[in-house]
């Protein structure tokens, strides 16, 4: 199974600089389609058997609304008919919601298989969306974790006593981790998971890359077989990529 994983950060691109996305917010209000017309480009080359996408926009005036999810499912796996809602990362109770522009953003977990993508919450936090889905005989949940490290904390616990024990799994996303990975230790220990990141190469900012916020971390029953962060600039953070087997 190759999975990709990918921030990109509402298609808006990568500002090169935190002065340059200080003097660019414009691009959050109406993106240019050249950085989407990038990823998926990416994505069409690496033809990854499962992709997550973290802060993907859901058709809003942003991106004139094209759906990137949908996009990439139709690109990339030929799905046709009418695709499900993929929901607001905020939660279903949540006034971000409900608010434009925040009512589009969201994360996605596409994949060949015909499976069933199954919708959790995290109990605490702004972003509250898990999302699961099998392929291979791999179950992928796919999250974006707070940016306060008392939310990530909570999160992270929540997470060791929701995920399934002893089955063949993978956790990836945005994880938000700026105290750095051993924020990780205690889930990592408590379920067998290691980082599919031999080297914690980081992934944030694309132009200066300096920490490691995206993981794909795998259990024991699962090889990891190749592993890159892949070095493009379509977003403020680096896609991952890896080639997992049971």
């Amino acid at each position: 199974m190759r999975l990709l994983v990918y921030n990109i950060a509402y298609g808006t691109g990568c500002p090169g600089g935190e002065a340059r996305r200080l003097l660019s917010i414009h691009r959050y209000l109406r993106a240019s389609r050249a950085p989407f017309r990038g990823i998926t480009g990416l994505v069409r080359e690496l033809n990854p058997d499962v992709v997550g996408l973290v802060e993907a926009d859901s058709g809003s005036w942003r991106t004139a609304g094209i759906s990137h999810p949908e996009f990439v499912a139709r690109m990339l796996y030929e799905v046709t008919g009418e695709l499900p809602d993929a929901g607001s990362k905020y939660g279903p109770d949540s006034i971000l919601s409900r608010i434009p522009y925040l009512r589009s953003q969201t994360n996605a977990l596409l994949g060949r298989s015909g499976a069933e993508v199954k919708r959790h919450y995290f109990p605490c936090g702004t972003k509250k969306l898990i999302l699961e889905r099998e392929c291979d005989g791999i179950t992928v949940f796919l999250v974006h974790l707070g940016l306060r490290a008392r939310t990530r904390a909570r999160q992270i616990a929540f997470l060791r006593e929701f995920l399934p024990k002893g089955r063949p799994v993978v956790l990836t996303g945005d994880f938000n981790t700026f105290g750095g990975e051993p924020e990780l230790d205690e889930l990592k220990s408590a379920l067998g998971l290691r980082n599919a990141n031999p080297t914690g190469a980081a992934t944030y900012p694309a132009w200066k890359p300096l920490k490691q916020l995206d993981y794909i971390l795998v259990s024991p029953q699962i090889r990891v077989d190749r592993f890159e962060v892949v070095p493009v600039l379509y977003s403020d953070h680096l896609p991952l990529v890896a080639d997992l087997s049971l």
